[in-house]
């Protein structure tokens, strides 16, 4: 929870508070993105518990960088002062990708929302930690951070929220049988 808060905290041309990992508790809903003064679109993300993904797009020069910047020292900040440690809490500098076409832009949600994938069909549609739910128009009670992102870029992409689930399992069906394919080609 207080990671997907740090998404929105974050992402803002402002100055962070510099106490603001100092604070346990976060009332999520209350906090909206400014669209006027983010540093990055947030598009899609998937937290897991080892790593995580977001689909980005920089509002300003240099927001990627100064966006990533600011949650990984923020959230580390925090994380550290909670549990009592020091030191890098992610393991060495943030990897990105530039989306160079149509098909890769249409691949990229699937693959991000895909991530918690364990062979159950719920294992997707259930997850709280992914942008998901926001796509599907899904939301779960006890998901409390909706509105992390703002859907309206992909949501344009995909007519319904019903397409959008349907070109996910498709992709998901595809990813499949490309692993069977995979597997079957190595024995």
């Amino acid at each position: 929870m207080r990671f997907t808060t740090s998404l929105v905290v974050f992402n803002s041309k402002d100055a962070t508070d510099p106490n603001a990992h100092r604070l346990m508790e976060v009332s999520l809903p209350s906090l909206r993105p400014k669209k006027d003064k983010q540093l990055v679109e947030l598009m899609a993300y998937c937290l897991m518990p080892n790593h995580y993904h977001l689909m980005l797009r920089p509002q300003i020069e240099h927001g990627l960088t100064e966006f990533m910047r600011k949650l990984g020292t923020g959230y580390t900040n925090y994380f550290n002062l909670k549990y009592n440690r020091v030191g890098a809490l992610f393991q060495g500098k943030f990897k990105s990708r530039f989306v160079e076409t149509d098909a890769h832009f249409n691949w990229l949600p699937h693959y991000i929302h895909c991530n918690p994938f364990d062979g159950s069909e719920t294992s997707i549609t259930a997850y709280p930690w992914s942008s998901y739910q926001e796509y599907a128009h899904k939301n779960m009670p006890e998901q409390k951070h909706i509105n992390i992102i703002d859907p309206s870029f992909l949501s344009a992409w995909f007519e319904t929220p019903e397409q959008f689930c349907q070109e996910t399992a498709n992709w998901l069906m595809q990813e499949r049988e490309e692993s069977m394919h995979h597997e079957l080609s190595l024995d």
